[in-house]
């Protein structure tokens, strides 16, 4: 049954804000699985970058605010609130996608200073993206 359909409105923000934490780790997942960006998503819903980031975090402390921007997430993306909160995360195709180079052994994995440095990189290219449209 869905949440909207069972709960208040109060209440669904509520459960919103105790799941705030699964519900950012779940869009961080969809963002990457569906080929987003963070800034893409930023601009297809209307919720700052810096935001964006926060609801990744679980970092909004207002649950009417958080639900406010998980509404125009799911809005946007056209999916059910329990979809984002019950998302499975496609990492097997995922990790396909991390090796760089044909020259790798089959065992290799991507370093943690590796994983910063190329989030850090993915991060330059979304700034990039917010003002190559100025």
């Amino acid at each position: 049954m869905e949440l909207v359909e069972k709960y208040n409105e109060n209440k669904i923000k509520a459960y919103i804000y105790d799941n705030r934490y699964k519900i950012g780790s779940n869009l961080l997942n969809f963002i990457k699985d569906n080929g987003y960006t963070k800034s893409s998503v930023s601009k297809l819903t209307g919720i700052s970058r810096p935001t964006i980031d926060k609801l990744i975090k679980g970092e909004i402390d207002n649950n009417t605010t958080l639900k406010s921007h998980i509404d125009k997430i799911v809005t946007t993306f056209n999916i059910d609130l329990e979809q984002l909160i019950n998302y499975n995360h496609l990492e097997l195709e995922n990790i396909d996608r991390m090796v760089a180079s044909d020259n790798s052994p089959e065992e290799y994995e991507v370093s943690d200073k590796a994983k910063k440095m190329f989030d850090f990189l993915n991060d330059i290219v979304d700034l990039y993206e917010v003002y190559s449209d100025r």
